[in-house]
């Protein structure tokens, strides 16, 4: 049986919006202990008086002002938009493998401006410039492909390195997208750099959003 004091961390921590609520000092404590009151109820297997609930709800925020903060501020030193992007996905199987290794030697490819390759368990997924498409097709000819995605753009940001070990920085770099409701269609990222591919219609909005964050 979990503690009420547990449970209520919890349910806290799956909710972004009260968790930076609480740390901010915002929170009503007493109407919140209401509203998690059943979930906190369910999860203990015991009756819970709001008062309780209150309590553990004081001492986490008193205990969230000695951690790190759930968004940290990230500045970047520069975005890049580039449009005209597609995404081709073909399944993942020893001959789509060799297929991939042939197309990355060709010349077009290597020398690609934007050119990005996942291998994931079951799935192969490449983001190239609309004009390679057919290229991409001729080297994986006879294998239809699962996904063929047109009409993206994709916003690559660069931080610094050092931003490595700070959590959660990734989820500070696409909450304003996400609070914005514009839709990721890839993310990908390398050491110092996160690419968001999304609709072609969506980059003005989407570059807007992003070009808010702090720079150094």
């Amino acid at each position: 049986m979990s503690s009420v004091a547990s449970c209520v961390r919890q349910v806290l921590d799956e909710s972004d919006v009260a968790l930076s609520a609480l740390v901010g000092g915002f929170l009503n404590l007493s109407a919140y202990a209401k509203k998690i009151r059943p979930e906190v109820a369910r999860r203990t297997r015991r009756d819970v008086s709001v008062g309780t609930i209150v309590v553990a709800l004081c001492r986490y925020e008193i205990d969230s002002r000695k951690r790190a903060p759930l968004t940290p501020k990230v500045r970047v030193e520069s975005i890049a938009a580039r449009s005209g992007l597609t995404e081709v996905t073909f399944a993942k199987s020893p001959a789509n493998r060799s297929r991939l290794r042939a197309l990355l030697e060709r010349g077009e490819f290597s020398d690609a401006e934007v050119l990005t390759v996942t291998s994931g368990m079951k799935e192969i997924s490449l983001i190239i410039p609309a004009g390679l498409k057919a290229a991409v097709l001729k080297v994986f000819k006879g294998e239809t492909p699962a996904l063929v995605v047109e009409n993206l753009a994709g916003l690559t940001v660069r931080f610094p390195a050092k931003y490595l070990t700070t959590p959660n920085t990734i989820f500070a770099l696409l909450r304003p997208l996400a609070l914005a409701r514009i839709n990721i269609v890839e993310v990908v990222s390398t050491y110092t750099e996160l690419t968001v591919v999304v609709a072609q219609k969506d980059l003005q909005a989407a570059f807007a959003v992003l070009s808010r964050l702090p720079t150094i």
